[in-house]
C-alpha cells in the first residue's frame, strides 16, 4: 500500500492542511518499512543523490535540535526533515511504469482543479481577502489569485512544478484528443499562473520553458529569441507593467525585499557558520537586531539565504551539492535515454526544478511546507526517471 499512501500525500498536498498531508507522508514511511520488513528480497533503490538527501535531512534535524528557539522550531524542523526524505520514500514506493504514469496524470489533474478555484476567486474577488501588491503603483490589478495555497507567489511556485510535466504529457500523447486535453490543462494552469501576477514566477516559467525547449530541440533557441522580442506586443499592459517594475525601488514590494536581503546578509555575518535554527520564531528573534529601516519579516525572501539562516554554511553547501548532483544525474540519464517519452519526462523534471530555483532567488519557496513537499516529490520523479527502464510495465 506504500504507493497508495505516497500518492495521497503527493496529490492532495495543494488541497489539504499541512498536518493532514504529514499524516499521509508518515503513512507512506510506515507502509514502505512494512513492505521491506515482509518482502525479504526487496531492496532499496539507490540513486547518486540519495546520500546528499540524507546529509541535508540530518543537517536540518541537527539545526532544529540546536535552534535558538528549540521548541518553536521543532514542528517546522520535523516537517522539513520528513518532506526531504519523502523523495526517497516515493522513489521506492513506485514499482511500475503504470503506477508512475497514473500518479503523474492525477498530479496534473489536481493542478487543473486548483487553477479552477483560482478562476473562481478572480471572478468573485469580493468573497476573498488579501492584497499582495503596491495598490498605488498597480491600480489596474484588482486581485491576485492564490487558490488553495494562501498566497499568490506560492500558487505560482506550485504551477512551476506541474506545468512542465503537463507539457511532456501533451507531446507524448498518441492521439489528438489526448494532446488537446493536456494542452488545455497546460493553458488553464498557465492562465492561472498569469493571474497570480507574481513577477518571480513569470521569470521562473520563462526559464522553465526555455530549458524545456532547448533540451528538446536546440533549434528552439532561435525561435525563443524571436518569441522574447514579440512578447511586448502580445502581453497585456498589466503584465508588461509588472515586468517593468522589476528592480524599481519605488515599488514597495521590491524595496521591502531588498531591505530584508540587506538585513539578512548583515545578520549572517555573525551567524554564517551554524545559523540560528529553522522557523519564523528563530528568524524573528535575531533578524530585528539587524533590520534595515525597522522592516519586519517572517523570513529572508530568498531560499538560499534562508537555508543559511536555518542551518549555517554547511546546510547551504550540502543543498547546492545536492542540486548539482540532481542535474548531473538527470542530464546524464537524458543523454543515455533512447525512448522519446522518457526523454521528455526527464526534460520536464529538469525544467520544473530549474523554474522553481529561479523563483527561489526572489522568494523563500520552502516557506509553505506543502509546496516544499511538492518540490521533493519532483526530485523523486527525477530520480525515478533516471532508472525508468528498470521499472516493470504493470
Amino acid at each position: 500500500m506504500s504507493f497508495l499512501w505516497c500518492s495521497f500525500a503527493a496529490l492532495l498536498a495543494p488541497i489539504l492542511p499541512t498536518m493532514l498531508v504529514l499524516a499521509f507522508v508518515l503513512a507512506g514511511f510506515a507502509s514502505l518499512f512494512l513492505a521491506f520488513l515482509y518482502e525479504k528480497k526487496r531492496k532499496m533503490n539507490y540513486f547518486q543523490i540519495n546520500r546528499f538527501i540524507y546529509y541535508y535531512a540530518f543537517i536540518y534535524l541537527f539545526a532544529t535540535l540546536t535552534s535558538m528557539t528549540r521548541q518553536a522550531s521543532f514542528l517546522g524542523g520535523i516537517l522539513t526533515v520528513c518532506f526531504i526524505l519523502f523523495s526517497i520514500v516515493l522513489s521506492n514506493a513506485i514499482e511500475t511504469k503504470k503506477q508512475f504514469n497514473v500518479l503523474l496524470f492525477f498530479f496534473i489533474c489536481v493542478g487543473v482543479l486548483v487553477a479552477f478555484y483560482g478562476f473562481y476567486q478572480f471572478m468573485f474577488p469580493h468573497k476573498f481577502s488579501g492584497v499582495w501588491h503596491d495598490v498605488n503603483m498597480f491600480d489596474d490589478i484588482q486581485f491576485r489569485v492564490y487558490s488553495t495555497l494562501e498566497n499568490p507567489n506560492v500558487l505560482g511556485e506550485y504551477f512551476l512544478l506541474v506545468l512542465p510535466f503537463t507539457a511532456a504529457f501533451c507531446i507524448n500523447s498518441k492521439s489528438w484528443f489526448n494532446r488537446i486535453f493536456f494542452a488545455g490543462c497546460a493553458g488553464i494552469m498557465l492562465l492561472c499562473l498569469v493571474l497570480t501576477y507574481s513577477r518571480g514566477c513569470y521569470i521562473g516559467i520563462m526559464a522553465a520553458i526555455a530549458v524545456f525547449l532547448v533540451l528538446w530541440d536546440r533549434r528552439f533557441i532561435f525561435l525563443g529569441i524571436i518569441g522574447l522580442l514579440m512578447l511586448p506586443f502580445v502581453l497585456p499592459e498589466t503584465i508588461i507593467n509588472r515586468f517593468l517594475s522589476i528592480g524599481n525601488m519605488a515599488d514597495s514590494s521590491t524595496s521591502y525585499r531588498v531591505y530584508i536581503w540587506l538585513g539578512t546578509i548583515a545578520m549572517l555575518k555573525d551567524y554564517w557558520f551554524c545559523g540560528i535554527g529553522p522557523g519564523a520564531a528563530a528568524f524573528n528573534q535575531v533578524y530585528p537586531l539587524y533590520a534595515y529601516n525597522s522592516i519586519s519579516a517572517p523570513h529572508s525572501h530568498n531560499l538560499f539565504l534562508q537555508i543559511m539562516c536555518d542551518t549555517g554554511i554547511v546546510g547551504l553547501v550540502v543543498f547546492l551539492i545536492l542540486m548539482i548532483q540532481y542535474y548531473r544525474m538527470t542530464c546524464g540519464a537524458l543523454s543515455r535515454e533512447t525512448k522519446k517519452e522518457n526523454k521528455l519526462l526527464l526534460i520536464a523534471s529538469i525544467s520544473a526544478v530549474t523554474g522553481f530555483m529561479v523563483q527561489s532567488m526572489s522568494d523563500y519557496t520552502f516557506y509553505n511546507y506543502r509546496v516544499m513537499l511538492l518540490f521533493w516529490v519532483c526530485i523523486g520523479f527525477g530520480m525515478i526517471l533516471t532508472k525508468m527502464s528498470r521499472l516493470k510495465e504493470e
